[in-house]
């Protein structure tokens, strides 16, 4: 008998994309075909916000919101299965910058001017595994994913500030964090699940 393949969902993909996802760059694909960088970007901003404040974020509908939170938790889980990779199979130099083919999906609805990263160095645009190793030095994934679910807790009820994070550094992170993972997956990734995906189709 063939030994029963795990189904350990390790990065937590099964709540929100109905099957378990074992790569970790088909998450990365499977997260920005859900949804896309300047949407979770733009979120991870609402939430610190409002994890300060003494509103209850009430931008999205709840089931929206536990979506993005979702995604960014998977990503966490991911970018740390590849931490210890030094680059990848593509050599982008500083000249490749506002190349569109760097940082651009291909999908009908995307945006340039929105998919242009926002927070990484040049050296982290050229290689994007250099921000899994700074995040995890900042704190490990443990850490990570409680203080991120901390974050939202407290974004969706009245309480504020009681976290006592340095919320600059964790904003700053968690958007590198999204970037860095949107270029990997723009770079190196041409299908989801065995689909090609990017691809515009026609009638």
């Amino acid at each position: 008998f063939m030994k029963e393949k795990s189904s350990k969902d390790v990065f937590e993909t099964q709540c929100w994309c109905y099957r378990v996802v074992s790569d970790p760059y088909q998450v990365f694909a499977e997260v920005f075909s859900t949804n896309d960088i300047a949407h979770l970007r733009g979120f991870i901003k609402k939430i610190l916000h409002y994890s300060e404040a003494q509103k209850v974020y009430a931008k999205e509908p709840p089931c929206d919101v536990l979506l993005s939170m979702k995604l960014i938790r998977s990503l966490i889980k991911a970018a740390h299965m590849l931490k210890e990779k030094k680059n990848g199979p593509i050599d982008v130099s500083e000249h490749d910058a506002f190349n569109k083919n760097y940082y651009c999906s291909h999908y009908q609805s995307s945006n340039e001017w929105e998919q242009l990263p926002r927070f990484l160095s040049m050296k982290e645009f050229c290689n994007p595994y250099r921000v899994f190793k700074k995040i995890f030095k900042y704190q490990s994934p443990d850490e990570w994913l409680h203080d991120w679910e901390e974050l939202v807790d407290c974004a969706l009820s009245q309480c504020s500030g009681e976290l006592n994070l340095e919320m600059i550094a964790v904003y700053t992170h968690l958007c590198k964090l999204v970037e860095a993972t949107h270029l990997i997956n723009v770079r190196e990734v041409n299908h989801i699940g065995g689909m090609l995906k990017n691809r515009i189709l026609i009638s």
